[in-house]
């Protein structure tokens, strides 16, 4: 789907509409009345592998956080080790979320199950992220449950199991070794348990039909499938950037529920919110939160908001050099924005150089690739894509503390 960006600061490019073409949600202002789902019940918050818009992804760090910002579930990924122990890591390598490149050089290309969980702990999984968390590491399974203990419910990915066989089995072996998690009356906090690959779930639900299962999903799965889908299946959770609303009501008429993923600004909250959802997975649980408890989702705003994120330019030399986000000063005073930084939905870093003040009314124009900086322009001279050209994005504005000022979405 393409569309064309909004013009206006803070607003979405393209919010999935169906035929109707793009809409545009309002920002929530601070003390409006809390948003709920169009069900009537207030929409659950799933922090995607852990508060990672603040934090490295599927760490400890980034777990506590979640849970101190008070998300209602943490949503994570288990695969296994090539001594057949359950981990926690997205990715089906450790080139991007750890130092494996560093640490196994002759490894390539560092696939999770080719490495033992005693090589596995020897890696850093923090500082690829910001270097004041140099030293978190990849978690077990067991050292997720004990860290999440009572205090939040957990929605767990059955990651890949086409290239971790046997995974189904060996998490419903763990949680059964962990009744606290799966014994009617005693679990702590919810557990749901999903996975893209459907006899993955099968196989799980076969071994425990308590816990609720949920189908991992770019687009909500058809009329008679859907059906199917119904006599088993807790959830449905779909690309939210592929999501159309009569997909939205067919879930919801099938009596399933509804939890799309990354959902990363307010203005996608707000329309997600209209379609009926039951929850949704971000990457910034803490501003989701806000909105729905009729807060200010972005208290740390300060006059810059994300205005574009020009995600190609065709005939770049070297390709994409073009790519640049758009910051606008909104506000009647200059701003010096030296430090601040931007992050996408995979959490690269995008850094504003050092000198840069936006007058009132002024743009600067972020790139990550490499060109000549002015007093407008930076350049982060990076040679691989950063912005998403296939289904879309989200960008958050932080300030050099880390502090949020904008979040922004755009569908492709």
């Amino acid at each position: 789907m393409s569309t064309s960006p909004s013009s206006s600061p803070g607003l979405v490019a393209g919010i999935p509409a169906g035929d109707a073409g793009p809409v545009v949600v309002p920002v929530p202002r601070a003390g409006a009345t809390p948003p709920v789902s169009r069900s009537g019940r207030r929409a659950a918050t799933y922090a995607h592998r852990g508060s990672s818009g603040m934090a490295p992804e599927n760490t400890a760090a980034a777990f506590e956080l979640a849970i101190a910002e008070g998300a209602d579930y943490v949503e994570t990924d288990v695969q296994l080790s090539a001594d057949g122990e359950l981990v926690i890591i997205h990715d089906v390598t450790l080139a991007r979320t750890t130092d494996a490149r560093l640490a196994f050089p002759d490894r390539a290309p560092w696939n999770v199950h080719d490495f033992t969980l005693a090589e596995l702990r020897k890696l850093d999984a923090g500082g690829w992220y910001d270097a004041g968390f140099t030293g978190q590491h990849i978690l077990t399974f067991d050292e997720l449950l004990d860290l999440l203990g009572g205090r939040v419910g957990l929605n767990l990915e059955l990651k890949s199991p086409a290239l971790n066989p046997g995974l189904a089995h060996a998490v419903v072996a763990r949680l059964r070794r962990r009744g606290d998690w799966i014994e009617s009356g005693a679990r702590p906090q919810p557990l749901i348990v999903g996975s893209f690959d459907e006899q993955a779930l099968r196989d799980f639900h076969a071994q425990l039909p308590d816990v609720p299962v949920a189908l991992i999903s770019y687009d909500v799965p058809t009329g008679e499938m859907l059906t199917e889908l119904a006599g088993w299946i807790f959830s449905v959770n779909p690309d939210v950037r592929r999501l159309r609303p009569d997909d939205a009501a067919r879930v919801i008429e099938a009596g399933m529920a509804l939890v799309p993923w990354t959902v990363d600004s307010p203005e996608l909250w707000r329309w997600a919110l209209d379609l009926g959802v039951d929850g949704m997975i971000t990457n910034y649980p803490y501003d989701l939160k806000n909105m729905l408890h009729g807060r200010d989702p972005v208290p740390g705003a300060a006059g810059v908001v994300i205005e574009d994120v020009v995600y190609h330019s065709p005939g770049d030399e070297p390709r994409r050099a073009g790519e640049h986000v758009v910051l606008r000063n909104v506000s009647d005073q200059p701003v010096d924005v030296s430090g601040w930084y931007l992050r996408n939905q995979a959490s690269d870093r995008i850094v504003v150089g050092d000198g840069y003040v936006i007058p009132p009314g002024g743009l600067l124009r972020v790139h990550t690739g490499p060109g000549i900086d002015d007093a407008a322009t930076h350049h982060n001279g990076r040679t691989t894509a950063v912005w998403n050209d296939r289904n879309g994005d989200s960008a958050g504005l932080h300030r050099a503390d880390g502090t949020i000022v904008d979040l922004y979405a755009y569908v492709v």
